[in-house]
């Protein structure tokens, strides 16, 4: 679908943050309350911001905007922890009054291609709506835990835990920035992000009423070593409740944590887990292994809801491939299809040993394997198994147990999951 005339594609700068949010709040529903407009702007990564904006007057006001996109420069693990470029696509909408003209398919089309120019080898968003993006070849990578547990739930003990300080403050970019950084940097479990770039970080600190929702404004809890290492950290929100007794029964919001280990995991939510005058603490994002989900000595206890974390979409098949661990020895053909980009389709021959892919064009191979790169993205992070998308009918196996010797190889050793949201 080719974009109907009268629209142009621009690149937005920082003046133009208000209309931009204009966009948004029709696209998402809602009022912007003029103070939280510039906690709201400091999210927006204007780097890699891009619009249509009205050239023809019978579409509107010539110089308006109709449709906004933008997108995070990240490093991502993938399994066996290397760190792979990918483009995180956020603020995406467009205006109500201007749908179903195309704006959509070109500006996604515009990121994915910028991705492929940038040598980002995937791009990576949350779904407002899971069946838009799928049009556009992303797979669901990870699921996603919430926890809801009572304040005081008991923790299995883990050593070295009591050995590590915690500090619990406001949030601020200025403190505790290049802290969470670092955190970022040590966790390795498969779709975390480090905070390299500069817009991504500032945006973990943004903090609009709206966000709020009754609850307090943003705060931090950082763990620390003795010698003052940050090993763990967790943004989050009390929500003061008192029932007609008098009695207070808070809740603890939590949205976005990390821990670099066991006795970190286990200082962060032994403090979390008993907070004055709360009575539950909702948890999340959860990886589906999380080591909170083990710790608790009485699982029933805590009540989980599973759903969708991040949806990936690889653009660089070869490169991608290449980035990340195989669990076994493997030598395989698969066929890709990929509709928006032809020369990822391969016939691509996936070899490895010890751990290590290579991944090279087969011209002229008959393919073991015919897969989408909507299933392939899906699996790419070891979050699904390429055998339960065989089951579903989603890839076709021509050598009989190339399904089985590939999803063996592509599994991880811990589940995916992508803990900051974007």
């Amino acid at each position: 679908m080719s974009v109907t005339p009268g629209y142009r594609l621009v690149s937005l700068t920082p003046d133009r943050a208000s209309e931009m949010l204009a966009v948004n709040t029709w696209a998402f529903t809602g009022d912007m309350r003029p103070e939280d407009l510039e906690a709201y702007a400091s999210e927006i990564p204007f780097s890699r911001t891009r619009a249509f904006e009205i050239e023809d007057p019978s579409h509107g006001d010539v110089g308006t905007l109709a449709g906004v996109a933008a997108s995070y420069t990240y490093r991502m693990r993938v399994p066996g922890a290397s760190l792979v470029p990918v483009a995180g696509l956020t603020w995406v909408g467009v205006h109500p009054g201007h749908r179903r003209r195309g704006l959509l398919r070109a500006m996604m089309g515009d990121h994915l291609a910028d991705a492929r120019a940038r040598g980002e080898v995937a791009s990576a968003l949350y779904a407002a709506e899971t069946g838009i993006y799928q049009r556009f070849g992303y797979g669901l990578a990870a699921r996603q835990v919430d926890v809801r547990a009572p304040r005081g739930a008991s923790l299995r003990p883990v050593a070295g835990s009591d050995a590590l300080r915690v500090r619990i403050e406001d949030a601020s970019l200025e403190r505790h920035g290049g802290a969470i950084a670092t955190i970022q940097r040590r966790l390795d479990r498969p779709g975390t992000p480090t905070l390299d770039h500069e817009e991504a970080l500032r945006a973990r600190f943004a903090d609009p009423l709206a966000h709020r929702r009754g609850s307090e404004r943003m705060r931090v809890a950082l763990v620390e070593e003795a010698g003052g290492e940050p090993v763990a950290y967790a943004f989050f929100r009390r929500e003061g409740r008192w029932d007609d007794d008098g009695n207070p029964g808070g809740t603890v919001h939590t949205w976005s944590f990390g821990a670099a280990g066991p006795a970190a995991a286990h200082r962060l939510w032994s403090v979390l887990l008993d907070l004055d005058l709360m009575g539950t603490v909702k948890a999340g994002p959860l990886a589906l292994d999380d080591p909170l989900l083990w710790l608790l000595e009485d699982p029933r206890s805590a009540r989980a809801r599973v759903r969708d974390n991040i949806w990936l979409r690889i653009v660089d098949v070869p490169a991608a491939l290449t980035a990340r661990e195989y669990l076994c020895p493997v030598d395989a053909v698969i066929q890709v299809t990929d509709p928006l980009f032809h020369d990822n389709a391969g016939p691509w021959r996936i070899t490895s040993r010890d751990g290590e892919g290579h991944v090279e064009a087969a011209p002229g191979e008959e393919p073991d394997l015919v897969i989408g790169v909507q299933e392939l993205s899906a699996a790419y992070l070891g979050g699904v198994s390429l055998a339960a998308l065989a089951g579903a009918g989603l890839i076709e196996e021509r050598t009989p147990g190339a399904v089985h010797a590939l999803a063996a190889a592509f599994e991880s050793t811990s589940a995916p999951v992508c803990n900051l949201f974007f």
